[in-house]
């Protein structure tokens, strides 16, 4: 009698003390709030529009992407994820992606390595040799992370997400097709509140 009431006991703690480690953790389930395809029609997107930066802001290229997503208020952590193939016209040009929030920038910072202006990332950049066509497709993924909290006013849970694409010399054509983006959020929180989209260690 007294094991099956130590195993009872042990069984309505657990659940307790598993409720209280979450709440310190604060960790929140991954939601979708968007899942689109573009240009699944044979027809692309293209531009000669080279990338820039104003006020750490990108700028020029092109949008290829627009939409608004409703995030419910607890969702501190947005991520943008793009699934594409592209080309570049010459192949010794580039490809560059840029992800905006609400207007900002989801990295504003520089990449270092080519030294891209400011959140601006490079995902295509093949030597003549390696691509002797021009034309030739060649998979397309990243994502970026943002952090972001509601606004004022009657939108105060809605969202602008924007993806940009340009080309490296701003001369050549650099084109993309069969796209998918996807908008996850998640509240991270509590004990993992120094990583909610913050700059980690390398």
């Amino acid at each position: 009698m007294q094991r099956l009431v130590s195993k009872l006991l042990i069984l309505m703690i657990l659940p307790c003390s598993l409720i209280v480690s979450a709440q310190g953790v604060h960790a929140g389930d991954i939601r979708r709030f968007g899942a689109q395809f573009l240009n699944f029609d044979g027809t692309q997107q293209s531009t000669k529009s080279a990338p820039s930066s104003a006020s750490a802001v990108p700028t020029g290229g092109t949008a290829i992407y627009d939409v608004n997503v409703i995030v419910p208020a607890d969702v501190n952590t947005l991520q943008v994820t793009i699934a594409a193939t592209g080309d570049l016209d010459q192949a010794a040009n580039s490809m560059w992606l840029a992800c905006l929030v609400d207007g900002a920038p989801c990295n504003s910072g520089t990449n270092s390595a080519s030294n891209s202006p400011a959140g601006w990332v490079k995902v295509q950049e093949l030597a003549a040799s390696a691509q002797p066509e021009t034309a030739a497709d060649n998979n397309i993924h990243y994502s970026w992370c943002m952090p972001i909290h509601p606004k004022g006013g009657k939108d105060s849970l809605q969202h602008a997400v924007q993806l940009r694409m340009a080309s490296g010399d701003g001369t050549d054509a650099v084109d993309i097709e069969q796209i998918h983006v996807f908008v996850d959020g998640a509240k991270v929180g509590g004990l993992n509140k120094a990583n909610a989209c913050t700059v980690g260690t390398p």
